[in-house]
């Protein structure tokens, strides 16, 4: 090679360089340094969140338990039965048990009331009429207190005739009616 062409070949170099390295090689250096960077941030920032999902996993894994453990104890508390009037009958047959078992004489039971209802749930409602002692109408008071299916006193009204106490007691539970 003679000088000449050397001399070419270096200003031709030259010029390679002039346009490659601020058009060419830096914008891509650049972008690639860029998206290295941002990536590592990414990766720092899900590292966070992840630690963040970690520590907070025990809380909702708790309050899962938790709300699982209420929703047990509610549906524990409903009538069972699938049909209204199966459910009347449940409320009326451990109405009539409880009374039995707690030494209330139950003079007459009318028909549960299944009429009132919000789609799904169902309101029944038990009426009896009752001769019992004080002691025996309280400890039947307590028992329906105290049964796992929630039930509540609507109204009593009670007359005291010669030591005996005789009334009227409404009682209502909830259930949940099956989506047909």
């Amino acid at each position: 090679m003679i000088n000449r062409e050397k001399r070419l070949l270096r200003i031709m170099l030259f010029i390679f360089i002039a346009y490659m390295l601020p058009f060419q090689i830096a914008p891509v250096t650049y972008h690639y340094y860029s998206d290295y960077r941002e990536s590592i941030d990414r990766l720092h920032h899900n590292i966070e969140r992840y630690t963040t999902l970690g520590r907070r996993a025990e809380y909702w894994k708790t309050d899962n338990q938790r709300a699982k453990k209420e929703h047990e104890e509610i549906e524990a508390g409903l009538l069972s039965g699938k049909t209204r009037e199966l459910m009347g009958a449940n409320l009326q047959s451990l109405v009539r048990k409880l009374a039995k078992n707690k030494g209330i004489t139950s003079k007459s039971l009318d028909p549960p009331d299944t009429s009132f209802s919000t789609g799904e749930w169902v309101l029944v409602i038990q009426s009896m009429q009752l001769e019992a002692s004080s002691r025996t109408l309280m400890a039947f008071l307590k028992a329906i207190n105290e049964n796992k299916v929630n039930l509540e006193i609507v109204s009593l009204d009670i007359r005291s005739y010669r030591k005996k106490l005789t009334g009227t007691i409404k009682i209502t539970a909830f259930s949940h009616l099956a989506s047909e």
